[in-house]
């Protein structure tokens, strides 16, 4: 006689669904697991229990390609300032060479290099102005009482910055001339009035800036060359080119009319 043998399977019914040999598992929770958006986003992933997505990767994302971004920013300025030197043509991409590029548009010659960033001269005077009125001090302006003190001053844009603050283009002609100066690759506002210690630079480096505004196609500086500075004397003078006198440096009364020289820091 033959045996039967019967076996029993358990059926379960988990979530509308009949499941054979299994126990009911509750459906995990998506906030739980970390999926707390409840608006889908570029790169994040979807809770596959629910409509919830998980952010966190696409910021992730987010915060690492933008400080990938800055990083390549300093790279190339870093890349293109090892390129400049002294007398090397600034051109209208904030690319520097010692030679003229086919192409290219120069808009400056470097007449400085410093820890806080480099300094070109335009290839051109724009004009002559008045510096302002003589007899009123700009009190957030220092005032360099020796050319030895003023040929120090390399903070062209700060100066010119407190200078417009201080009034408009009828009260200050130079300053304001300067600041709304512009060229290819160059807004108003980028340049700035020269601090006395650039002109001290140029002189110290005369053969090698002149050789570069030669290339570029510029005007060089000469022996007498009077361009205004931003640097303040006192309340009634003002420091400016003369590469006669010792540092390149004299001043005048600030209700002369000189040359205006822009100057851009890159």
């Amino acid at each position: 006689m033959k045996k039967i043998l019967y076996t029993t399977t358990a059926f379960v019914l988990c979530g509308g669904i009949v499941q054979a040999n299994a126990a009911c598992i509750a459906t995990p929770s998506c906030t739980a697991m970390g999926y707390t958006s409840t608006s889908s986003c570029d790169g994040g992933l979807k809770c596959p229990f629910g409509n919830y997505w998980n952010c966190d990767l696409a910021n992730k994302i987010n915060e690492v390609t933008t400080q990938i971004t800055e990083l390549e920013k300093k790279i190339n300025q870093q890349q293109q300032q090892e390129n400049c030197v002294i007398g090397s043509i600034l051109y209208d991409d904030m690319t520097c060479s010692l030679t003229v590029i086919a192409g290219k548009t120069p808009i400056g010659i470097v007449v400085y290099l410093g820890p806080s960033g480099y300094q070109a001269l335009a290839l051109e005077s724009i004009g002559s102005y008045n510096w302002g009125r003589y007899g009123k001090n700009i009190s957030t302006l220092t005032d360099y009482t020796s050319s030895s003190a003023a040929s120090k001053d390399y903070d062209s844009c700060g100066n010119t910055a407190k200078i417009i603050a201080a009034g408009n283009k009828s009260a200050y002609p130079a300053a304001w001339a300067a600041h709304e100066y512009k060229t290819a690759g160059t807004e108003a506002g980028d340049w700035c009035l020269p601090a006395a210690g650039i002109f001290t630079s140029y002189y110290n480096n005369q053969d090698a800036i002149n050789t570069g505004f030669s290339r570029a196609g510029g005007t060089q500086f000469t022996k007498y060359t009077e361009a205004w500075s931003s640097s303040e004397g006192d309340s009634d003078y003002v420091w400016n080119s003369y590469f006669s006198d010792s540092y390149g440096l004299t001043y005048y009364s600030m209700n002369y009319s000189y040359e205006v020289r822009p100057v851009l820091a890159f």
